[in-house]
């Protein structure tokens, strides 16, 4: 198969709300990282690892581990692989389908394909999806065996200027490949050898099964964990860790029966990359609201709400502290903070850690009960031009909040009623409790999981989803004994259609 792939420098952009125009969004849904994976509990393909007549192949060494995890949240077409010819066409993701053995197959996207370097450039359904996602359209045709479709990348790229044959590459240094993706069948990850050593191993290629995940699932897959399948009887053995040696391309396959069936993919890396990428647990629903979720790395220093009441002062970081209530508690920034318009405004930290990342110094002071530091914003801004109190709107469209942080403490999350309602209910907030997570976690919590303290008795009565009707602000708290703790905030969104999750932490 020939691919037609131009030079093109990667570009960043903005990240938009997910529309609910998308096909499928799979794992843009994301919840609490887990334990690392064990790819035994896979069940790959088990066949001899046996080997004899290997095909030799020139590779590209590499001492470390240059592969950049891809996220489809970044809206990058490419993958930097780190094992790049002077070329620059390796990570470009391309399709492939059953056509050249005789089926009918194919992939119907969510958009057109194709930019002004090249008419098969998969960078607008990126663009669409925050991933590659589409419909696998399975028809058998005249073939022999069940139909297929997938997309793949070329690790190294084309071997030269003047010739487009891919090169492999030694990426035996990446471990093996970590995968964010969603599917309504079991896929396949492939290891392609280039045309002609796969062609000698009657295309056996050294596979990974994967699960079927309609919502959404991060595997990591050691080299180890890739078979040649049981049908093969060839002599040439491959497995993984060998094919690793001289990779040409990863090729993520979906072969069943005839019929449809929606893909995601929205983040690949080596074995110890796709950070903050986890197994979806009950996914929320589409996007209702205007609320875009926010991602520290984009360095946008507001959180678009949706919610403004026209004085485009909501979404702005502001901190708080215990100092009023006798306590010394302070944040330590890793920078100096403040920008032309604010001596307070928290630009230069976004810029530096990719989030709202620093050190909270707890000390009690005065206080008689733990010492506290937060973070927040405004949803709806200032109630007008000569009046900085804050206004209250109904965000109930949000469903809720998802976040992406790390912390050496369990924060809490609360949710602000504006100074007169918090006074009233004795600063009673509606909050939900967030784990402790040095590694980094993503939370989605539904309204309905805020609830007033267990301590406060008075008489006025708010749940979340009443407070969401009326909510002024949300805070990101963290209280304990005296202390330092890191933390960092990399992600804030609503629940429904939030995209919280991919991004990594750094403290």
């Amino acid at each position: 198969m020939t691919r037609n792939t131009k030079k093109k420098m990667s570009r960043r952009a903005i990240l938009a709300a997910v529309t609910t125009s998308m096909l499928f969004t799979g794992c843009g849904y994301l919840d609490n990282i887990l334990d690392p994976h064990n790819p035994s509990n896979d069940n790959p393909i088990q066949v001899s690892s046996s080997s004899k007549n290997t095909p030799s192949s020139s590779s590209i060494e590499n001492p470390y581990t240059p592969f950049e995890t891809w996220y489809g949240s970044n809206l990058e077409e490419r993958i930097m692989t780190g094992f790049s010819t002077e070329t620059e066409t390796s990570g470009y993701w391309y399709e492939f389908d059953d056509s050249p053995d005789g089926g009918q197959s194919g992939i119907v996207w969510p958009t057109l394909k194709g930019n002004e370097y090249n008419p098969e450039s998969l960078e607008p359904i990126i663009q669409e999806c925050n991933g590659i996602c589409g419909k696998a359209v399975l028809n058998k045709g005249s073939l022999t065996y069940q139909p297929f479709v997938g997309v793949g990348f070329d690790l190294a790229g084309e071997t030269s200027a003047t010739d487009n044959t891919p090169a492999a590459a030694n990426a035996s240094s990446m471990g093996g490949v970590c995968i964010t993706y969603a599917s309504d069948v079991a896929p396949d990850l492939q290891m392609s050898l280039g045309q002609d050593v796969d062609a000698q191993i009657d295309f056996a290629l050294p596979t990974a099964r994967l699960p079927k995940s309609p919502t959404g699932t991060t595997k990591f897959i050691p080299w180890s964990s890739f078979k040649q399948p049981t049908w093969y009887k060839g002599n040439i053995k491959f497995d993984g860790e060998k094919a690793a040696k001289q990779l040409v391309s990863l090729k993520f396959l979906i072969q069943a029966a005839e019929g449809q069936y929606n893909f995601n993919i929205s983040a690949i890396g080596p074995l110890d990359g796709c950070s903050g990428s986890t197994d979806p647990v009950n996914p929320p629903t589409p996007p209702t609201g205007t609320f875009q979720t926010w991602f520290g790395y984009n360095g946008d220093y507001q959180v678009i709400t949706g919610h403004d009441n026209g004085t485009e002062t909501s979404g702005y970081w502001f901190t708080y502290d215990d100092e009023m209530d006798g306590g010394r508690s302070t944040i330590v920034w890793p920078v100096l903070i403040g920008n032309e318009y604010n001596t307070d405004a928290l630009d230069p930290v976004i810029d530096y850690c990719g989030g709202i990342c620093g050190t909270a110094s707890l000390d009690k002071g005065n206080l008689m009960y733990n010492p506290f530091v937060g973070l927040g914003f405004l949803v709806a801004g200032e109630t007008s031009a000569t009046d900085i109190t804050p206004a209250t709107t109904d965000a109930s469209d949000m469903g809720g909040v998802c976040i992406t942080y790390s912390s050496e403490i369990a924060p809490v999350l609360e949710m602000s009623l504006g100074d007169e309602m918090d006074a009233t209910i004795e600063y009673a907030l509606p909050v939900a409790a967030l784990p402790k997570s040095v590694a980094g976690t993503t939370k989605f919590l539904k309204w309905s999981d805020f609830k007033q303290p267990t301590w406060y008795k008075g008489s006025t009565k708010i749940n979340g989803e009443q407070a969401s009707k009326m909510l002024s602000a949300l805070r990101f708290r963290l209280q304990a004994v005296p202390g330092s703790y890191a933390f960092n905030i990399q992600a804030i969104g609503p629940y429904n259609g939030g995209t919280c999750g991919n991004a990594t932490s750094n403290n």
